[in-house]
């Protein structure tokens, strides 16, 4: 009796997912035969599904074989959402310049209400007073110059410490970038952010803390990118499919929990130098938040502090690491590159100490490597999408409100019609160019434009710079053959390889005696 009723309940579940289907199905092709206005050309779709099955990853080069095929405008159907590629500069330049404020909303997905503290956060956050205020206290408090320059000393000491486990390993002459570089990046921000390393070496006994900690990043930043059937199945959203819902549920306790027993920390160390009569200390981004909350406590509340918080680290930290192991990797296969970045340095900064962040306005040439760097691939291979909060038109075509937007990044940066010897490494092709980019010149945006621009544009390529030119200064790099660095996947073209790349390297003799000082 009982297996007959679970057949029965299985069969009943069964026919209730086939009528939903097919009346979603039905509903769609009812939707699509209505008079509508002039939308964008769009490749076929599968029914329900649309043409998600086309976003293969990696997504960066679905994205770009689609617009070869389909033109600059291209209008996709993802499950019920209607979605949009752009890439030309006229159509990008039309949609992140003239509608601006239409599109400076993020797609509502489920882990942005989820980990992002219900969309509080400046990655989340639609486009209104709250993000308003986040932005501008990432732009004038967080992320000023004045703040990046007090705390240059931080970034500075986890470049030093990078280099002087480098040198003390350099009897084996490899390294292994990828894990050194990681490890240097995270430490970097969560001192910058926390004030503490949670990282390798150094944690006064705090390896597990360490551990948790790298394991809750990962893991939080695995699910933010992943695909969950729910952003574009809303009505299915309950079954959770793949079960991405229910990581993220078993995460945000220890997540949450781990974040908010250092704003405790943090809190509890200001209320002691208050109570001993002295003035509580500014030394790290969450003192500044912290600050600014027993100020305006309604406006900064715990909540908004996490998800700021959050969205820092998260961005922060694998985009900068993999910018400097990927400007690295290129400087090897162009040994040439090499040896101009480093006789620019030797000229400029000398031997007598590591190269810092002051010493970057002298050297140009390293500045145009990074900036061909993130053309030939952009931080997470393009930006983010938007999503469109009212019915606009862009290149003639009806863009209805709730659409996706997707930026062809990764193929406007090398569209042969715009760049010459698009697939080149060639940093000299930015020699000359005024240090301020126009707004309105769209054909180069490895950090976005409009208001969802990355604030982090300026903190981020100090620290590869200055990463980049250490790196290039105190040590003597062997070049690399192709068979050692698979530059198809190094330039986006394939899917890296799983084994990590590890590079040869020695210490300079020109650079012993500074190096023997850190």
């Amino acid at each position: 009796m009982q297996n007959l009723s679970m057949d029965f309940l299985h069969y009943n579940t069964t026919l209730f997912f086939v009528i939903l289907l097919f009346s979603i199905y039905l509903f769609q092709r009812y939707y699509n035969k209505k008079p509508s206005k002039n939308l964008p050309p769009c490749p076929p779709s599968l029914p329900f599904i649309g043409h998600l099955h086309l976003l293969r990853p990696p997504r960066h080069l679905s994205i770009h074989s689609l617009s070869k095929l389909y033109g600059p405008v291209l209008g996709l159907r993802l499950g019920s959402c209607n979605a949009i590629i752009l890439s030309s500069p006229a159509a990008i330049k039309e949609a992140l310049i003239k509608n601006d404020p239409v599109f400076s909303n993020r797609p509502m997905i489920k882990a942005g209400d989820v980990l992002g503290y219900k969309n509080t956060s400046i990655f989340f956050s639609p486009h209104g007073p709250h993000w308003r205020n986040l932005r501008r206290l990432t732009s004038s408090e967080l992320l000023s110059t004045r703040r990046l320059n007090l705390l240059a000393g931080i970034r500075f000491n986890e470049f030093l410490s990078l280099i002087h486990r480098m040198v003390k390993a350099s009897s084996s002459g490899e390294v292994e970038l990828k894990a050194r570089l990681f490890e240097m990046g995270h430490n970097s921000m969560s001192k910058i952010v926390f004030g503490k390393r949670y990282y390798g070496e150094n944690l006064d006994g705090e390896v597990d803390v360490a551990n948790q900690f790298k394991d809750i990043m990962h893991e939080a930043i695995d699910l933010v990118f992943s695909f969950n059937p729910r952003d574009f199945f809303p009505a299915l959203g309950w079954l959770d499919l793949l079960g991405v819902e229910r990581r993220m549920k078993r995460l945000l306790p220890r997540l949450d929990g781990f974040i908010t027993e250092i704003i405790e920390e943090q809190r509890r160390r200001r209320s002691e130098a208050v109570n001993a009569g002295r003035e509580a200390e500014e030394t790290n981004l969450l003192d500044v938040m912290l600050s600014m909350q027993e100020t305006d406590p309604e406006m900064y509340t715990d909540e908004h502090i996490k998800g700021h918080i959050l969205s820092i680290l998260t961005a922060g930290n694998d985009t900068t690491a993999g910018t400097i192991e990927t400007a690295m990797l290129l400087l090897l296969s162009h040994p040439e590159i090499m040896k101009k970045a480093k006789t620019e340095i030797d000229m400029s900064v000398g031997h007598n100490h590591i190269l810092d962040e002051s010493d970057l306005l002298k050297l140009p040439y390293l500045k145009n490597i990074l900036k061909e760097t993130l053309r030939l691939s952009p931080p997470m291979q393009g930006m983010p999408p938007r999503a469109s909060s009212a019915d606009c038109t862009i290149q003639g075509y009806h863009v209805p409100k709730g659409t996706i937007l997707f930026v062809n990044v990764w193929g406007l940066q090398r569209d042969p019609d715009l760049w010459d010897d698009a697939m080149s490494f060639k940093p000299e092709r930015f020699a000359g160019e005024e240090e301020e980019e126009e707004e309105e010149d769209v054909k180069y945006v490895p950090f976005g434009a409009g208001r969802r621009k990355c604030p982090g544009e300026h903190f981020g390529m100090r620290m590869v710079m200055a990463g980049v030119g250490a790196l290039v200064q105190c040590f003597d790099w062997e070049p690399m053959s192709k068979e050692e660095v698979d530059i198809n996947a190094l330039l986006g073209l394939t899917v890296p390889k799983g084994q990590p790349m590890v590079a040869k390297y020695k210490v300079r003799a020109c650079m012993v005696d500074a190096l023997s000082k850190i």
